[in-house]
């Protein structure tokens, strides 16, 4: 199994509607292809866990790449891995991930999240202060 993730910078004119399409379409696709994951957005990036068979994640990062929503899409990390961080979501996403740091630490110390994966999204995380379209 594929593990990813990646960082881009969203279109200036990204608003809620664009958000709230984006998460319901990559939650459909991610379902339809055993695809999870989290999604992040901080106000003006987009960081991305996404999981699963190797084939459907380098199709998944196809579709990605070519989404006008964001640009400059970097890969920070790439691996195999034997278990989900995020089986038990399609795609998790949260605004900044508010309310959500205890949870992440939470299951970093169940063994659910890479402790790196931690740092990588609590960073990110730090980055986005104010963050949230309109």
């Amino acid at each position: 199994m594929l593990s990813v993730i990646y960082v881009s910078v969203a279109d200036p004119a990204i608003g809620s509607a664009d958000l709230v399409a984006l998460v319901a379409q990559a939650q459909a696709n991610n379902a339809r292809d055993a695809l999870t994951g989290a999604l992040i957005y901080n106000g003006q990036n987009f960081m991305q866990l996404l999981e699963g068979p190797v084939s459907k994640v380098e199709a998944c990062l196809a579709r990605i790449r070519a989404d006008r929503r964001h640009n400059g899409m970097i890969e920070v990390r790439r691996r195999l891995v034997e278990a989900r961080e995020f089986a038990a979501f399609s795609m998790l996403y949260s605004p900044l991930f508010r309310d959500h740091g205890e949870d992440l630490s939470r299951l970093a110390a169940r063994g659910g999240l890479d402790p790196q994966d931690e740092r990588l999204i609590t960073s990110f995380l730090a980055l986005g202060g104010h963050g949230g379209a309109g």
